[in-house]
């Protein structure tokens, strides 16, 4: 019977935990999971199909998680048959301690790209944790043609040892209540646009420049609990600071109500590594708005309107075709795939690297 086990050592709160939680649920029924470094106060859900057995969490801080997964992987993988699979959900330093072949998903190289708002401390970890994957990974799965273009352009790694593996976009609850500052627009009979803004490379100032000019909408700036100091600043020095909501984390259901209930959705942002609130916000039914990034268009599917350039000019003339209902033609379906499926390709192209697996093992001794 084929089991893996999930290298979650890499996973901070956000994009990536749901990456977890989805493909948990969704893992074929009979092939059993075992949990490494799982994020605090994370659980899986309860309608997955398959047995998950959490062998640790992350609640050591940075280095006390990496070292605690380092040991764990040494001794879960030295008393298995190689029948079973390694998957870390995020380039990890903890990977050094499997004595089975690995296969990394990684997500971007914004580290590389767009390192403005990093700490020092931060770029170090990370050119040290994408180097252990890239050296000791059997197969690195990256998330759009976008990653694996940049991995062969920064890093040199040939097509040979990476895919592409897009995530799901579905929503596992339907939208429930709107936050009572949307609601409170709602009642007074306005319009809101929701712009992603959890991090500095999202482009949530081009968002504030051009509601400054179109006093109809107010923004609301989704922060993940995670706000941008500077999008507050700019926001405060802005005229239309009154209209402009910071909202903190939100459940999965007021989530989806809150971008159902858009007039649009905007990702102006300077840098993805693929773009899933931008998907997701599309198979729910909403207009969305891209920065011209080439790691939007393909999690898009051509489906959203693409802003020319990364100015609030070019934003409020993406809001009129918008307006207008002149939205562009998908080239894909609008939103993507399902996390099933995408979760049943996940699982296919871990059984296909097998061989390479065990070439890769063969080199390492293992």
């Amino acid at each position: 019977m084929t089991s893996t086990i999930v290298d979650c050592s890499g996973v901070g709160a956000g994009g990536i935990t749901r990456v977890l939680s989805e493909v948990v649920r969704y893992w074929p029924a009979g092939r059993p999971l075992r949990i490494v470094a799982a994020p605090s106060g994370w659980t899986p859900p309860n309608d997955r199909s398959t047995e998950v057995d959490v062998l640790s969490s992350q609640d050591h801080g940075r280095v006390g998680t990496i070292a605690a997964a380092t040991e764990t992987l040494r001794r879960a993988t030295g008393r298995t048959a190689m029948d079973t699979r390694v998957l870390s959900l995020s380039p990890s330093l903890a990977i050094r301690g499997s004595r089975l072949p690995v296969t990394t998903i990684v997500h971007d190289l914004a580290f590389k790209l767009w390192p403005h708002d990093l700490s020092a401390s931060v770029k170090q970890y990370r050119r040290l944790s994408y180097g252990t994957a890239i050296g000791r990974s059997a197969r690195l799965l990256c998330v759009s043609a976008r990653t694996r273009h940049d991995l062969l352009g920064i890093y040199d790694v040939s097509y040979s040892r990476t895919s592409v593996w897009h995530p799901g976009s579905d929503l596992s609850v339907a939208p429930g209540a709107l936050p009572e500052p949307i609601a409170a627009v709602r009642h007074r009979g306005g319009r809101y646009l929701v712009v992603a803004g959890h991090a500095a490379h999202k482009g949530v100032e081009l968002a504030i420049e051009a509601v400054a000019q179109l006093s109809a909408y107010h923004l609301v700036v989704l922060t993940g609990g995670q706000p941008a100091e500077e999008f507050r600043r700019v926001a405060a020095e802005s005229a239309a600071a009154p209209r402009v909501l910071f909202l903190d984390r939100l459940g999965d259901g007021e989530y989806a109500a809150t971008v159902a209930g858009a007039d649009a959705f905007l990702m102006p942002s300077h840098f993805e590594g693929y773009g899933l609130p931008a998907a997701e916000a599309l198979r729910l039914g909403t207009p969305t708005v891209i920065s011209p990034d080439p790691a939007l268009l393909e999690a898009t599917g051509g489906a959203a309107v693409r802003m020319d350039s990364w100015t609030g000019d070019a934003m409020i003339r993406a809001l009129r075709q918008v307006e207008a209902g002149a939205l562009p033609p998908a080239t894909t379906a609008p939103g993507g795939r399902s996390w099933r499926a995408a979760t049943e390709h996940l699982f296919a192209l871990l059984t296909s690297d097998a061989g390479a697996g065990q070439t890769m093992a063969a080199r390492q001794g293992g």
